[in-house]
């Protein structure tokens, strides 16, 4: 009889809450919580509070949370677990050390190494705490938070992994917003900047606030960064206002390694493999590269826009249009100094051959050129500044 009793007693609040039961008021849309499962039940019931333990089990909606230990307050309608949480929906799970769930509210909060992982299992959300609305399926991470998106090629695994200081992520949009130190690396790509939003749908990347992208041979830095993400690797960067690039290729054989930097109010780089492609730089465009066993001969090129191509990293052909001038070091095979053009005009024209000045054309009315012969002057040095 007692254990009749108590079968009674343990399904009584899944019960009175059914809708089909006389007067039940049941909000619009809204489903009662239920209690499906535990092994033993605690009751206060003036306070209306429950104690219950041993594989716990709740259900409402299409949620459902397990845990072994939870307090379940009946008036406020929300459950409290202690013995571990584990947060089910439709398009992912939670789970963490405890929990919060309110029926009210659609909230559920976890903490202590908190998880939160997608159904498809593209993106996993890390942190001491996870707030998880239902209501708006937005999730809030405001301690330690970090995430993964993951993306699998030929059988192997690989990684995109945002960190910030908090991050909201909206799952019905798929995307996730970080603020405050904002740390974002893909394979050898550092991305950093004060603030960032990764729209995991269209795999596209926006900072602002000191934004850097690091990449093999390139970084690029500027007031408002726009990263564009295509087959999982770096496609396109779009920098905006104070932009400014550089690169440091490696020496390769008898090649010197070599040192370019690029200037402007706007820049774009496309990008291929993680090596620049080509670039382009608008308004007060200002571009200078030199070869590292000749750092004192800085060659110089501005003008309107510049536009410079690559070839496997290096740079293969630069032009210059609207105002254009330039500043060029002519190196013989020797590896000295023997001359130096200066040119002006409407656009020009530089072409690289081993990473070395092979031509210099220049178009215009007012087109001009100027060639200084350093090779009769011994030990002769021509400091420039960037």
């Amino acid at each position: 009889m007692k254990n009749i009793i108590l079968i009674l007693f343990l399904f009584l609040p899944a019960i009175s809450q059914t809708p089909f039961l006389p007067n039940a008021k049941i909000e619009k849309g809204k489903m009662p919580l239920v209690m499906e499962h535990a092994d033993s039940l605690f009751a206060m019931r003036k306070a209306g509070h429950l104690f219950l333990q041993g594989n716990v089990k709740f259900k409402h909606d299409s949620i459902d949370f397990r845990t072994e230990r939870a307090f379940w307050n009946r008036i406020s309608d929300a459950v409290q677990s202690e013995g571990g949480f584990d947060f089910r929906y439709p398009k992912g799970n939670i789970k963490a050390d405890r929990g919060h769930y309110a029926r009210k509210t659609n909230i559920a909060i976890a903490e202590g190494n908190a998880e939160a992982r997608d159904s498809a299992g593209k993106g996993a959300f890390f942190g001491e705490k996870i707030f998880y609305n239902r209501s708006t399926e937005f999730m809030e991470i405001p301690i330690k938070p970090f995430a993964h998106y993951y993306f699998e090629e030929k059988g192997v695994l690989d990684t995109l992994a945002i960190r910030s200081k908090t991050m909201i992520y909206n799952q019905r949009e798929q995307i996730a917003i970080a603020a405050d130190s904002v740390l974002i690396t893909r394979r050898d790509v550092i991305i950093t900047g004060d603030t960032g939003i990764y729209n995991q749908k269209e795999g596209f990347l926006s900072l602002k606030g000191n934004p850097k992208c690091i990449m093999s041979d390139y970084t690029v830095t500027g007031d408002s960064m726009f990263v564009k993400l295509q087959d999982n690797e770096v496609e396109s960067v779009l920098v905006i206002k104070n932009a400014h690039g550089t690169q440091q290729t490696a020496a390769i054989g008898k090649k010197p390694a070599q040192h370019s930097e690029v200037f402007g109010d706007t820049l774009f780089l496309a990008v291929k493999n993680n090596k620049a492609q080509s670039l382009y730089v608008n308004l007060e465009a200002k571009g200078l590269f030199y070869e590292a066993d000749l750092p004192d001969y800085v060659n110089k090129m501005s003008g309107n826009r510049m536009d410079i191509s690559f070839d496997l990293g290096r740079m293969k052909l630069a032009e210059v249009k609207g105002n254009a001038s330039s500043m060029v070091f002519n190196i013989n095979p020797d590896r000295k100094v023997d001359g130096k053009n200066e040119s002006s005009g409407e656009s020009i024209y530089i072409s690289f051959d081993s990473a070395q000045v092979s031509k210099i054309k220049v178009k215009g009315n007012l087109a001009s050129g100027i060639y200084y012969d350093m090779s009769k002057v011994n030990d002769t040095k021509i400091m420039t500044n960037p």
